[in-house]
C-alpha cells in the first residue's frame, strides 16, 4: 500500500482503495477536478493522491476570486472547496458557486482538518453535495458523492422538481437503490398514485422499502416532523447507516396563504432541524400540479435539486432564516399561527 501522504502536523491523507459506484450515472471519462485551498502543502499532497487514484485534478486555487475564475475557465465536475481559506469562507465560496447559472455549474464539496459532525449545522444548509474531512480524502470518498452511493454523515435535502412520472422515476429510483446497496433504510411517504408507480418500477426491491401514506403523515407541519423524527431515530437506533426519504407534502387545497406558508417554512427548517442527522430527503414537486409560487420556493428551500441525471447543489436556495423572515414579513398570520400553536 501506497505511504500516507502528509498535509500538515498531525494530518494525514490515507490512501484509500477506489470504489466504483455508479447508479445510473457513468464516469466513462475521468472526474474533473477543482481544489481550492489556501495551503500549497494541501494543494501538491492532494493533487498527488487525487491523481493516483484516478481523478483529473485540472486545476488549484487558493482564493475566492481565483477558485470562481478557475471554474468559469476550466468548468470542472466537482469543486473541492476548504471552509477555512485564509481570510475568508468557504462557505461564503461554495454559495457564490452555486449561484452560478452558466450552463456548466460544478458539483461543489466542503473539506476540512475539523469532522464533518463540527460543521453539520452550516453544510447542511450550504448548497453543496456534502462535505469530506480531509483525513478521509479520497477518489472514492469524491466519487460516492457524485454517483449518489454517500451523503456524509449529516441531512441531506433535495427538490424533485418534475413534470411526469418518468422524470420522477429517472430521479428517484435510483436514489432508492442506491442506499438499499449501502443498507440504508428507505422510506417513501407519498400519495397513492406515487407509491404505486415506485413499487412497480422496484419490482423485487419494493419489499424493502418502507412505504406510507402522504395524506395521514403530512396532516400538519408540526405531526409531519414528529413523524419523521421518531421514524429515523428508531431505524438509526437500530444500526442503519442513514435512512433516505422520498416524499411528498401534502399542500393545501384551499388558497389559504397562512397555510401554505406554514408547509414552506416547514422545508426551509428541515435542513436546520435535522443537520446532524444521516438522513436524505427527496421531496417531489409535480409542475403539473402544483402552483407556480409553490415550486419556485421548493428551489429555495432545497440546498439540491435532482433530476434524472443526478443531484446539484441549487442556484436559487435562501438562506433558511432569510427566507423564513420574509414569509413571515408577507405573511403576518402565520407568526400568530405559531404562536397559538405554541401556546396550546
Amino acid at each position: 500500500m501506497p505511504a500516507a501522504l502528509q498535509i500538515s502536523d498531525g494530518i494525514f491523507l490515507l490512501p484509500a482503495r477506489t470504489r466504483a459506484i455508479f447508479s445510473g450515472i457513468l464516469f466513462a471519462m475521468a472526474i474533473r477536478c477543482l481544489l481550492v485551498d489556501d495551503s500549497t502543502h494541501f494543494l501538491e499532497a492532494a493533487s498527488r493522491l487525487l491523481e493516483r487514484q484516478g481523478l483529473d485534478v485540472v486545476g488549484v486555487a487558493s482564493t475566492s476570486a481565483e477558485a470562481l475564475a478557475r471554474v468559469q475557465e476550466l468548468q470542472p465536475d466537482v469543486t473541492l472547496v476548504d471552509v477555512h481559506l485564509s481570510g475568508e469562507s468557504g462557505f461564503d465560496l461554495a454559495w457564490q458557486l452555486a449561484a452560478r447559472t452558466d450552463r456548466a455549474p460544478t458539483s461543489t464539496v466542503l473539506t476540512s482538518t475539523h469532522s464533518e459532525s463540527d460543521l453539520a449545522e452550516l453544510v447542511a444548509v450550504t448548497p453543496v453535495l456534502g462535505f469530506i474531512s480531509k483525513t478521509e480524502l479520497s477518489a472514492g470518498a469524491i466519487r460516492d458523492l457524485l454517483s449518489d452511493g454517500s451523503h456524509g454523515r449529516g441531512c441531506r435535502h433535495e427538490a424533485l422538481v418534475y413534470s411526469s412520472t418518468d422524470e420522477f422515476v429517472a430521479g428517484a429510483l435510483p436514489f432508492l437503490q442506491q442506499g438499499l446497496t449501502r443498507g440504508d433504510h428507505a422510506l417513501v411517504v407519498l400519495r397513492e398514485s406515487g407509491r404505486t408507480v415506485l413499487r412497480q418500477a422496484l419490482g423485487g426491491d419494493a419489499a424493502q422499502i418502507e412505504f406510507a401514506d402522504a395524506v395521514a403523515w403530512y396532516q400538519s407541519p408540526e405531526h409531519a416532523f414528529r413523524r419523521y423524527s421518531h421514524d429515523i431515530d428508531e431505524h438509526l437506533e437500530r444500526g442503519v447507516p442513514r435512512v433516505r426519504v422520498v416524499a411528498e407534502v401534502i399542500w393545501p387545497q384551499s388558497s389559504a396563504s397562512s397555510e401554505i406558508a406554514g408547509w414552506k417554512r416547514y422545508e426551509a427548517r428541515i435542513s436546520v432541524e435535522m443537520a446532524a442527522v444521516p438522513a436524505s430527503f427527496i421531496c417531489a414537486y409535480n409542475i403539473q400540479e402544483l402552483p407556480a409560487g409553490i415550486v419556485t420556493d421548493a428551489r429555495r428551500t432545497h440546498p439540491v435539486l435532482r433530476t434524472a441525471q443526478g443531484a446539484r447543489p441549487s442556484a436559487h436556495y435562501s438562506q433558511p432564516g432569510a427566507f423564513i423572515r420574509g414569509l413571515e414579513r408577507d405573511v403576518p398570520e402565520l407568526v400568530q399561527a405559531r404562536s397559538d400553536r405554541r401556546r396550546d
